[in-house]
């Protein structure tokens, strides 16, 4: 086996292509997967008469199914905490444990004195060898690497085999041809910069581990109308593909009458999609309806997914929302942990980030949503949003509605920073709960609607439903007034509305009024209600019994009670009623109730 020097240099073991080609690599330097999350793994030690005792590693040392070469046999030595290999190579592999803030492993051939830098940057883990028992060692987390080689993931410049960017070689149908041999377990299909024609879908049901991966940028371009897909992979169920990398990479669909998908992605153990993008409106309906679709299909798998999708798809008037195509989408098949992160999504009619139906959790961060239908932002079971910033300002030219921010079919999840930005109304809510949702927490949630819009609904009738927390809300509202829509519902019980700060400021005639309360059990504490024209901030129906309504501000507008409410239980206490507001309605007003109500 040919030495691989430290610095990448060297030459690598090459032989002809099965298929024609000129040459591939055999290994790989590792500083070309530098940050591969699956990058992390097992060497396993035995016991060794001519080692003095000490345990040795015998062959290759196996990172998760990448063998660092050129190792030999790697004795435990006596004096320090070290691994040496005898091989005449200049590799060389430093292990630093970041727990223990040292030097775990070290292993290297040629100059002792200098070996290069393997970092975990996670704790090692594995019992302590006793020089007779054979131990294991397991490494979580990152590598940052360079010099290596690895033999497992066969790396395939694709211009070595007449794929050149610029030209009209058919990427895709090369790399169906390719993946596809019994020869090809693990493989990584390097593009460098340039665009490429890509007009044939690649299906891979069953690997062990699949990428394609730009240097540092590259471009796929789809001029077939009848192209579905550029990949799919997986079968939904476990066992059939193990890992999955793409990476800088843009899918180019501008051509007219091309609808194709960019990924659909089901693997178990890990999956990265990362600096990609899918370019181009989708102006036809063509199956399977996701523009990028990632799932882990094992409660273990892990993921990250960091995407753009600025042109969105066509609207047709004549269809349903759900009948157009949909943006990014993780629902029935994922069960495992995936983070999705500075993502940007942008004119997709049937929903811009669907997470819902699933039984895995997604957390969805620092990300943008803007003009997209049904819904901008879907939450579901165990999922988690942070600093999302959701816009609508195109929803009545298009003509289609949508919820900013929708909760569905969970047991319990978490919003927390999230901006919502209304320039034009939709029949729909901008934050939606549904009566499906027992438990959920909707946190530090700004809104600005300048139209006249439903900013939030929470609904079910189910007593026994958990609690829907809101806290922490800024709404402004400068919406127009030319009905009578309320600002919002609440339609459920157990809900709790903490920390509010609501300014109405309707512009145009008409009335526009502020929240209705029609369920029982519900709080409403610490907030703050200004109504510039006089309207009302709070209106109590028939199903508001058993009310907390404490330490609230009403500045300006008015506390209303219809005829039908009979209020049984409410607690009233220390709330400050200013600038002249009165309930209304034919209730007594509550500002000259006895102390049983404070």
């Amino acid at each position: 086996m040919s030495p691989i020097n430290s610095d990448g240099g060297g030459e690598p073991e090459q032989r002809q292509d099965g298929d024609g080609g000129r040459t591939r690599r055999e290994v790989l330097t590792l500083a070309g997967l530098v940050g591969l999350p699956w990058l992390a793994g097992t060497g396993r030690a035995q016991d060794h008469s001519a080692s003095l005792g000490s345990s040795i590693l015998d062959g290759d040392l196996n990172l998760n199914r990448n063998s660092i070469l050129n190792v030999g046999t790697i004795g435990m030595t006596a004096d320090r905490p070290a691994l040496q290999t005898p091989g005449t190579g200049d590799a060389c592999i430093e292990i630093w444990d970041t727990a223990a803030d040292g030097w775990s492993v070290r292993a290297t051939e040629g100059t002792p004195g200098s070996p290069g830098a393997v970092e975990f940057n996670a704790p090692l883990r594995g019992p302590t060898a006793d020089g007779r028992t054979a131990p294991s060692l397991d490494v979580e987390g990152t590598v940052a690497t360079g010099g290596l080689s690895v033999d497992s993931w066969q790396v395939v410049d694709v211009r070595e085999h007449g794929i050149e960017p610029g030209s009209d070689a058919d990427l895709g149908a090369f790399i169906q041809r390719h993946a596809a041999r019994e020869d090809v377990a693990g493989v990584v299909y390097h593009l460098p910069d340039g665009t490429y024609t890509w007009n044939t879908p690649v299906t891979l049901r069953s690997f062990d581990t699949f990428g394609v991966v730009g240097e540092p940028q590259a471009q796929v371009r789809c001029t077939n109308p009848e192209m579905p897909y550029f990949l799919s992979l997986g079968t939904g169920e476990p066992g059939h593909a193990g890992a999955f990398v793409a990476r800088n990479l843009t899918f180019d669909v501008q051509k007219p009458n091309v609808a194709a998908a960019a990924i659909i992605a089901a693997v178990d153990d890990s999956l990265e999609i990362d600096n990609c993008s899918l370019v181009g409106e989708l102006d036809r309906v063509v199956p399977p309806y996701y523009s990028i679709a990632p799932a882990l299909v094992t409660e273990k798998g892990r993921g990250y997914v960091s995407v753009t999708m600025p042109d969105g798809s066509f609207y047709d008037p004549a269809l349903k929302e759900q009948e157009h195509p949909m943006g990014l989408a993780i629902e029935r098949t994922h069960r495992g942990y995936l983070v999705v992160e500075n993502t940007d999504v942008e004119g997709f009619v049937n929903n811009g980030i669907y997470s819902a139906g699933h039984n895995g959790k997604v957390a969805i961060r620092n990300t943008s949503v803007k003009n997209c239908g049904a819904g901008m932002l879907r939450l579901g079971d165990g999922d988690y949003a942070y600093k999302c910033h959701l816009v609508n300002d195109d929803a009545e030219d298009r003509g289609y509605s949508y919820a900013a921010l929708w909760v569905t079919d969970a047991n319990h999840a978490v919003a927390d920073s999230i901006e919502i930005v209304a320039g034009q109304a939709t029949p729909s809510e901008l934050v939606r709960v549904n009566g499906d949702v027992d438990h959920c927490v909707l946190t530090n949630v700004s809104v600005e609607s300048h139209a006249n819009q439903h900013v939030c609904a929470f609904t079910g009738e189910d007593p026994a439903l958990g609690q829907v927390v809101a806290s922490n809300w800024t709404v402004r509202d400068t919406g127009s007034a030319a009905s009578n829509a309320h600002l919002g519902r609440v339609d459920r019980p157990n809900v709790v509305l903490r920390n509010w700060d609501v300014t109405m400021d309707p512009a145009g005639d008409g009335k526009r009024h502020g929240l209705v309360v029609d369920a029982p059990w519900v709080d409403v504490v610490g907030c703050s209600f200004t109504h510039a024209d006089g309207g009302f901030d709070l209106l109590l129906d028939d199903g508001a019994d058993y009310l907390r309504l404490k330490d609230c501000d009403f500045k300006r507008g008015q506390l209303y009670q219809y005829d039908r409410a009979t209020t049984e239980g409410v607690i009233v206490s220390d709330n400050r009623f200013l600038d002249g507001v009165a309930l209304s309605g034919t209730q007594q007003n509550w500002t000259a109730r006895g102390a049983e109500f404070q």
